[in-house]
Parts: C-alpha cells; structure tokens; sequence
C-alpha cells in the first residue's frame, strides 16, 4: 500500500513539474508561468542581473563627455547601454539633467550663438534628443549646475553674475529669473528636496539646507574640507554628497538632518589620494543604487561613470573610456 502511494506521489510530482515552464520578461525577472496560461499575477524569482536592478526608460541617464575632444552631453540606458551622443557643438555643453517627464534636458554651455556672442556659460535646455536647444539665461557671466524642479517647473543653478556665486531659480520657459541667496561668501551645487521645499546647497565648505526663498539656513556638515554635490534620496530621508574630509573625494550619505554621515567609496589602501576621487552622486528611483563618477587606477586616471547600491556595496563600472565622463544625471 505505501509503495502504491509513493509511486502515485512521484507520478503527481512529474506532472506538475510536466505542466510548468519558465520564461523571462522583458523586464528582466524570471517568472514561472503554467502553460496555456497568460503570466497574470505571478511572484518574481529575484534576478541580480543590472538589467534587472536597475530597469527603466531607455536614455534615462545623462551626463557629460570628452571623448570627441570638447565636452558634449550623452545619455545612455540605466545598466550604461547605448550611449548616445545628443550635443554637437565646438564648444563646452555640459552637467545635463532630465526633466521629470522625461521629455527635456537642462545643461550649460559656453556655445557661441546669437544671443550668446561673448561665449559665457549659460543654461539652455533641449529635447532628450538634442533638438530644438533654447537659451534660457543671458547673464554674462558663469551659470552652472541646473536641476529641475520634482515638478518640472522651475530650475535652479547657481550663478556669479553679481559678483560671488549666488543660487538662482527660473521658470523652465526662461521667464522669472529669481536670486534665491544673498550670502557674502559662497553658495553653489543646489539640489531640490524631494517635495520642491528645499534646496541642499553647498555654502562656503559645507553642505546646509534652504527653503526654495533662501530663507532658514540649516547647517547639515561642520568640516573643515569641502562637502559638496547634495543628491537628495527618494524617500527625502537620506543625502548624499562628495566630500574631502578624509583626504581625498569621496561619496558620504547621511540622514537628511546631517546624523549619521558615512562614507560609501573608501579609497584602497596603498591608493595615492590623488589617484582616487569619487564625486557628483545621482540617487536611482528606487533609492537602492547611486550613481557617481569616479577616477582611480583601474580607470587609467580618466573619470567614468559607476552606479553602486545605496550602502556602498557591488560597485558596478558603467562606462569605459579613456576619457573624462562625468556627472550622470537620472530620471
């Protein structure tokens, strides 16, 4: 009776295994799908390919590069495929980003146009295609690292058109130029808050946060070496930033009241200071990866773009130049 029952068991076991396929969609996970049934509600089984971590919109990271001999904005998809270039200009276009809809992208240049004759570095923004590129600033003067607004309303960069670098914000058409800072000494690198409340800002040395009028200065680092490049989290719970406090540039994450900072890209030992640097962090949606660049030996010295998880863990190299390629950008 028992055999009987465990030979009807293994037969049950084998049909079942008979009746059941695996397939991979387009995604990048694995699922288990019966046959002869649509794959409807089905548990992922985890997939660690980069593919698969990092999925999203092709062309959904940008970032600036050297390649051709002056510096012109690429994009490329998330796992550091396709990488495309989108500016063709003699000039400097660089430190791109994606609007939130995907659908524009800000960047500065010193290209000669114009409305641009003395060939200061403006902000202008373009297609994700690189068509149809608008100035938007007409100051005269050095404007630099634009951020869209989470809304895509508003950017803002910063600027020393009246002397000392100040944080500006304009309206996405180049309408309502607004001087957000009024500080005698230096504010640079803004970076909205999640909920379009804030901006972190480096001042002088320091990393503080703002309201989006310049008002409430909150002090978040207090070190003597320069903290830099503020990447708010998804979540807004979390900040990371390029700092030099422990001798050379280094990604550090902390919590967005300043507590708790640590640093991501330890340099190896043996490593001279100025063979390593990891600067200009870009937080994935999902708030599990980072993106940054990064020089060091094995990059032959040129700075490439990585992404790693947002512990500092399974540093991934995305691109492979003998170059400079810097500061990746995501949507």
């Amino acid at each position: 009776m028992q055999n009987r029952l465990r030979t009807s068991s293994l037969c049950i076991l084998l049909m079942l295994t008979l009746m059941f396929s695996s397939t991979v969609a387009s995604s990048g996970r694995l699922y288990i799908q019966q046959l002869g049934v649509a794959p409807k509600n089905l548990d992922p089984v985890v997939d660690t390919s980069l593919t698969a971590v990092l999925p999203g919109p092709p062309h959904s990271i940008a970032f600036h590069s050297n390649s051709v001999g002056n510096t012109e904005v690429y994009v490329m998809n998330p796992d550091g495929t396709d990488q495309t270039r989108i500016t063709f200009d003699p000039r400097v276009n660089q430190q791109p980003d994606i609007s939130p809809d995907g659908r524009h992208i800000v960047f500065c240049g010193n290209q000669i146009t114009d409305t641009n004759p003395e060939g200061d570095l403006e902000i202008f923004v373009m297609e994700t295609d690189g068509s149809n590129i608008r100035q938007l600033t007409f100051n005269g003067a050095a404007d630099a690292w634009p951020r869209w607004s989470p809304n895509g309303k508003q950017i803002v960069f910063h600027s020393n058109v009246d002397g000392n670098f100040e944080i500006y914000i304009i309206n996405a058409d180049g309408t309502d130029l607004t001087r957000v800072t009024d500080y005698s000494g230096l504010d640079q690198f803004p970076e909205w808050s999640p909920n379009g409340k804030q901006l972190a800002i480096r001042r002088d040395t320091d990393i503080y946060l703002i309201d989006i009028d310049g008002t409430n200065p909150i002090r978040l680092t207090n070190d003597a070496a320069v903290d830099q490049m503020a990447s708010w989290s998804p979540s807004g719970k979390r900040i990371a930033f390029m700092s030099f406090r422990e001798g050379y540039c280094s990604i550090f994450v902390m919590n967005s009241d300043g507590s708790d900072p640590t640093n991501l890209t330890p340099k190896p030992d043996g490593v001279p200071a100025n063979q390593f640097c990891s600067r200009a962090p870009a937080w994935w949606r999902n708030g599990q990866q980072i993106y940054f660049s990064s020089f060091r030996p094995e990059t032959n010295l040129f700075e490439n773009i990585f992404v790693m998880n947002s512990d500092g863990s399974d540093v991934t190299r995305l691109t492979f130049d003998a170059s400079t390629l810097a500061v990746a950008a995501v949507r």
